[in-house]
């Protein structure tokens, strides 16, 4: 049902762009601009890189990981996902990001250092709420990015996607597992569906409202949204259509 659901979205996307082109005014898209460079998101990129960090390292605690083995996977779910996505993008976002920015980098250390040395008792279900909370997070993000990239509109909700499962799309793959996007578990549907949804808000708010306290509705809107999501699908065990063998 969810690949259904991702199928349904693409297309609509096309045919809002073939039909009515979603264009944002100059003095919209500086508006938004102006807000998402500015230091009140800041802790959205904090957040999400530690709710995945925190991710990274149950999974390298759960399969008794060495210290190095712990860095590689806290690290690799908290920004490989941000590291694909500006990779592709290339021009300003390149210098990447973690090397402008040493805050990620000790975002990440503070998680592994915490996990090694203090050894909190974790709480069983964590694992899925920290790993909620990044999807969200770093879907609005991932969409963020994209706006100020100034990439075509219906490669937002993409990047949403690329910047949630990039990261732990590598970390399965370093530690010999099939990738929970590629099995049937909707993920990257949700982080899709959210980028859509959020930049539907985006487009709604520039065209009817067009003020700076409002752009950050449409963020606590679609965040809540696939926060909840999210943990509705583990909790209910839902899965998308998948292929078969049968000839």
């Amino acid at each position: 049902m969810s690949a259904l659901i991702l199928i349904a979205f693409i297309v609509l996307a096309i045919w809002i762009q073939r039909v009515n082109p979603l264009v944002l005014t100059d003095d919209g898209r500086a508006q938004l601009e102006s807000v998402f460079t500015s230091s009140r998101l800041k802790p959205w990129d904090l957040i999400g890189t530690i709710a995945y960090a925190v991710y990274g390292f149950l999974t390298a605690k759960r399969l008794q990981y060495g210290l190095w083995g712990a860095f590689i996977l806290t690290l690799l779910p908290a920004v490989g996902g941000g590291v694909v996505r500006d990779l592709l993008i290339g021009g300003e976002r390149l210098p990447l990001f973690i090397f402008n920015d040493p805050s990620y980098l000790i975002a990440i250390l503070a998680v592994l250092f915490v996990g090694v040395s203090v050894r909190p008792k974790w709480p069983s279900k964590l694992l899925i709420v920290a790993d909620s909370i990044g999807l969200a997070t770093f879907a609005v993000i991932g969409t963020r990015v994209a706006l100020l990239a100034e990439l075509p509109w219906y490669w937002w909700p993409i990047s949403a996607a690329l910047t949630c499962t990039g990261g732990g799309i590598l970390m399965d793959v370093i530690t010999a597992h099939e990738p929970k996007v590629f099995t049937g578990e909707p993920y990257e549907e949700i982080a899709y569906g959210g980028g859509f949804l959020l930049t539907i808000l985006w487009f709604l708010q520039n065209q009817f409202f067009g003020r700076d306290a409002l752009v950050l509705m449409p963020i606590l809107v679609a965040w809540l949204s696939m926060f909840s999501l999210r943990l509705l699908v583990v909790r209910k065990g839902w899965r998308s259509w998948r292929l078969t063998n049968d000839s």
